[in-house]
């Protein structure tokens, strides 16, 4: 099986889509979140939400494949957050409600 470079290209950038889960990793062997940054996981879902989205209206397989990677770990990374989070020192009203918020809107999509 030949592949061109550009099919050598997508492959690793498909691959790349699980960049999340390493940092899931890292946070439930630790057990700590310190270094996390929730509203950047929140974006990186709302951006793989809205490429999910574009990805089925035109049909795309590779588009709509490597999506769902991304939103599955960075929302397992978002999940992990508040999990160690919430036991370690408690969360911020304001990221409390602007993840609510966000999984409302994601899930009424």
């Amino acid at each position: 099986m030949n592949l061109t470079p550009l099919e050598y290209i997508l492959i690793v950038s498909t691959l790349l889509e699980f960049n999340p889960l390493f940092q899931a990793i890292k946070s439930v062997r630790t057990k700590s979140v310190e270094g996390v940054s929730l509203y950047t996981f929140l974006s990186i879902s709302i951006i793989g939400t809205l490429w999910l989205i574009y990805g089925i209206s035109i049909q795309n397989l590779p588009l709509i494949i490597g999506n769902v990677i991304k939103l599955f770990t960075a929302l397992c990374v978002v999940f992990i957050y508040f999990k160690y989070r919430a036991s370690s020192i408690g969360i911020h009203p304001f990221q409390r409600y602007v993840c609510c918020v966000f999984l409302r809107v994601w899930l009424f999509l």
